[in-house]
Protein backbone atom coordinates (compact mmCIF):
# COMPACT_ATOMS: atom_id res chain seq x y z
CA UNK A 1 0.00 0.00 0.00
CA UNK A 2 1.66 3.29 -1.13
CA UNK A 3 2.38 5.88 2.01
CA UNK A 4 1.65 9.28 1.82
CA UNK A 5 4.80 12.05 1.12
CA UNK A 6 4.26 13.16 4.91
CA UNK A 7 3.93 9.69 6.47
CA UNK A 8 7.24 8.66 4.60
CA UNK A 9 8.86 12.12 5.93
CA UNK A 10 8.14 11.55 9.51
CA UNK A 11 8.39 7.92 9.84
CA UNK A 12 12.01 8.30 7.86
CA UNK A 13 13.02 11.57 10.79
CA UNK A 14 11.22 9.24 13.06
CA UNK A 15 13.18 6.28 12.33
CA UNK A 16 16.72 8.17 12.11
CA UNK A 17 16.03 9.65 15.61
CA UNK A 18 15.37 5.88 16.99
CA UNK A 19 18.54 4.87 15.14
CA UNK A 20 20.82 7.62 16.64
CA UNK A 21 19.40 6.88 20.20
CA UNK A 22 20.09 3.58 19.76
CA UNK A 23 23.44 4.03 18.66
CA UNK A 24 24.04 6.69 21.17
CA UNK A 25 22.86 4.15 23.76
CA UNK A 26 25.08 1.17 22.46
CA UNK A 27 28.13 3.89 23.06
CA UNK A 28 27.18 5.14 26.42
CA UNK A 29 27.39 1.44 27.47
CA UNK A 30 30.41 0.61 27.34
CA UNK A 31 30.19 -1.19 24.06
CA UNK A 32 32.84 0.54 22.63
CA UNK A 33 36.23 2.17 23.80
CA UNK A 34 37.68 5.63 23.22
CA UNK A 35 40.54 7.72 23.90
CA UNK A 36 38.62 10.18 26.33
CA UNK A 37 39.80 10.40 29.86
CA UNK A 38 37.31 9.19 32.44
CA UNK A 39 34.76 11.29 33.70
CA UNK A 40 34.19 11.96 37.58
CA UNK A 41 30.24 12.00 36.64
CA UNK A 42 28.38 8.80 34.76
CA UNK A 43 26.60 9.22 31.79
CA UNK A 44 22.89 10.30 31.68
CA UNK A 45 20.66 7.03 30.96
CA UNK A 46 20.09 7.67 27.13
CA UNK A 47 16.95 5.13 27.35
CA UNK A 48 15.27 7.26 29.43
CA UNK A 49 15.47 10.11 26.98
CA UNK A 50 13.49 7.87 24.46
CA UNK A 51 10.15 9.75 23.98
CA UNK A 52 7.22 7.11 22.69
CA UNK A 53 5.41 9.28 20.46
CA UNK A 54 8.36 9.96 18.36
CA UNK A 55 9.68 6.47 19.06
CA UNK A 56 6.94 3.90 18.40
CA UNK A 57 5.65 5.62 14.81
CA UNK A 58 9.70 4.73 13.75
CA UNK A 59 9.50 1.05 14.56
CA UNK A 60 7.34 0.90 11.43
CA UNK A 61 10.81 1.16 9.66
CA UNK A 62 12.50 -1.94 11.62
CA UNK A 63 12.09 -5.47 10.91
CA UNK A 64 9.38 -7.27 12.49
CA UNK A 65 11.64 -8.90 15.12
CA UNK A 66 13.82 -5.64 16.19
CA UNK A 67 10.26 -3.64 15.72
CA UNK A 68 8.81 -5.91 18.54
CA UNK A 69 11.76 -6.07 20.79
CA UNK A 70 11.99 -2.67 21.06
CA UNK A 71 8.46 -1.90 21.21
CA UNK A 72 8.14 -3.98 24.63
CA UNK A 73 11.64 -1.88 25.47
CA UNK A 74 9.70 1.61 24.56
CA UNK A 75 6.09 0.56 25.65
CA UNK A 76 4.90 0.82 22.44
CA UNK A 77 1.92 -1.74 20.76
CA UNK A 78 0.60 -2.07 17.32
CA UNK A 79 -2.37 -1.15 16.35
CA UNK A 80 -4.89 -2.61 14.00
CA UNK A 81 -3.17 -1.14 10.55
CA UNK A 82 0.32 -1.90 11.15
CA UNK A 83 1.44 0.88 13.39
CA UNK A 84 3.04 1.41 16.34
CA UNK A 85 1.93 3.61 18.92
CA UNK A 86 2.87 4.77 22.46
CA UNK A 87 0.53 1.89 25.50
CA UNK A 88 -2.02 3.97 26.73
CA UNK A 89 -2.59 5.54 23.85
CA UNK A 90 -6.22 5.77 23.01
CA UNK A 91 -8.06 3.14 20.65
CA UNK A 92 -9.16 3.92 17.20
CA UNK A 93 -12.12 5.33 17.00
CA UNK A 94 -13.51 1.86 15.08
CA UNK A 95 -12.69 0.01 18.11
CA UNK A 96 -15.70 0.86 20.02
CA UNK A 97 -17.75 -0.64 17.28
CA UNK A 98 -16.33 -4.16 18.44
CA UNK A 99 -18.66 -6.28 20.54
CA UNK A 100 -17.89 -6.94 24.16
CA UNK A 101 -18.79 -9.48 26.63
CA UNK A 102 -19.47 -8.32 30.11
CA UNK A 103 -18.33 -10.42 31.89
CA UNK A 104 -15.69 -13.38 31.46
CA UNK A 105 -16.23 -16.56 32.53
CA UNK A 106 -13.65 -17.30 36.02
CA UNK A 107 -12.07 -13.13 35.73
CA UNK A 108 -9.87 -12.31 32.40
CA UNK A 109 -9.90 -9.82 29.73
CA UNK A 110 -12.15 -9.49 26.77
CA UNK A 111 -11.05 -10.78 23.61
CA UNK A 112 -11.37 -6.86 22.29
CA UNK A 113 -8.85 -5.54 24.33
CA UNK A 114 -5.77 -8.15 24.62
CA UNK A 115 -3.87 -6.04 22.19
CA UNK A 116 -3.80 -3.37 25.22
CA UNK A 117 -2.29 -5.84 27.05
CA UNK A 118 0.32 -7.23 24.33
CA UNK A 119 3.39 -8.61 25.95
CA UNK A 120 1.89 -9.18 29.53
CA UNK A 121 0.61 -12.74 30.66
CA UNK A 122 -3.52 -12.85 30.68
CA UNK A 123 -6.13 -14.94 30.22
CA UNK A 124 -8.58 -14.09 27.49
CA UNK A 125 -12.04 -15.23 26.42
CA UNK A 126 -13.87 -14.34 23.56
CA UNK A 127 -16.96 -15.97 21.42
CA UNK A 128 -15.53 -18.50 18.79
CA UNK A 129 -15.96 -17.10 15.49
CA UNK A 130 -13.98 -19.24 13.37
CA UNK A 131 -10.72 -21.33 12.61
CA UNK A 132 -8.49 -22.98 10.40
CA UNK A 133 -5.57 -24.71 10.06
CA UNK A 134 -1.91 -25.03 8.31
CA UNK A 135 -0.41 -28.35 8.38
CA UNK A 136 0.14 -29.74 12.20
CA UNK A 137 -1.18 -26.14 13.62
CA UNK A 138 -4.49 -24.95 14.56
CA UNK A 139 -5.84 -21.23 14.83
CA UNK A 140 -9.35 -20.24 16.77
CA UNK A 141 -10.77 -16.82 16.31
CA UNK A 142 -11.93 -14.91 18.61
CA UNK A 143 -14.74 -12.08 18.66
CA UNK A 144 -14.34 -11.99 14.93
CA UNK A 145 -13.24 -14.05 12.17
CA UNK A 146 -9.51 -14.18 9.73
CA UNK A 147 -8.67 -11.95 8.25
CA UNK A 148 -10.28 -9.47 10.14
CA UNK A 149 -6.78 -7.78 11.84
CA UNK A 150 -9.13 -6.73 14.78
CA UNK A 151 -9.59 -10.97 16.12
CA UNK A 152 -7.84 -12.36 18.62
CA UNK A 153 -6.38 -15.33 17.99
CA UNK A 154 -5.22 -19.03 19.51
CA UNK A 155 -2.07 -20.33 18.24
CA UNK A 156 -1.85 -24.20 18.98
CA UNK A 157 1.43 -25.48 17.62
CA UNK A 158 1.90 -29.19 16.50
CA UNK A 159 -1.38 -30.67 17.52
CA UNK A 160 -2.34 -32.22 14.29
CA UNK A 161 -5.64 -31.19 14.56
CA UNK A 162 -8.46 -30.72 17.12
CA UNK A 163 -12.02 -32.23 17.98
CA UNK A 164 -14.38 -30.34 16.27
CA UNK A 165 -15.61 -27.08 18.43
CA UNK A 166 -19.78 -26.30 18.42
CA UNK A 167 -20.67 -22.67 17.18
CA UNK A 168 -22.03 -20.12 19.81
CA UNK A 169 -19.80 -21.30 22.58
CA UNK A 170 -16.81 -19.20 24.06
CA UNK A 171 -13.19 -19.80 24.57
CA UNK A 172 -10.44 -19.09 27.20
CA UNK A 173 -7.12 -19.43 27.71
CA UNK A 174 -4.40 -17.82 29.17
CA UNK A 175 -0.66 -16.97 28.27
CA UNK A 176 1.92 -14.11 26.94
CA UNK A 177 -0.12 -11.76 24.12
CA UNK A 178 1.83 -11.34 21.49
CA UNK A 179 1.65 -9.34 18.49
CA UNK A 180 1.59 -10.89 15.01
CA UNK A 181 0.76 -8.50 11.78
CA UNK A 182 -0.59 -6.35 14.13
CA UNK A 183 -3.46 -9.49 16.00
CA UNK A 184 -3.63 -9.91 19.58
CA UNK A 185 -2.52 -13.60 20.38
CA UNK A 186 -1.82 -16.30 22.78
CA UNK A 187 0.55 -19.58 21.32
CA UNK A 188 0.14 -22.89 22.82
CA UNK A 189 1.64 -26.18 22.22
CA UNK A 190 -1.21 -27.65 24.30
CA UNK A 191 -5.07 -27.76 23.57
CA UNK A 192 -5.63 -28.65 27.26
CA UNK A 193 -5.17 -25.47 27.92
CA UNK A 194 -8.60 -24.08 26.01
CA UNK A 195 -11.18 -23.96 27.87
CA UNK A 196 -14.85 -24.04 26.59
CA UNK A 197 -18.10 -22.51 27.70
CA UNK A 198 -21.58 -22.84 26.61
Amino acid sequence: MPRSPRRSVDTLAAAAALSLTLMLAACSSGAYSNDEPERSEPLADVSTTVEPSTACPALVAAPAGLAQQKAAEIGCIEDGNGNWVPQGQPAPADAAALPTASAQPDGGIPWNQAVEYAWTTQRVCGPLAGGGNSEDDVFLNLGRDYPDRQRFQIVVWDVGGLEPIDGGVTLCTSGQITLYEGVAQIELTDPGLIEVYK
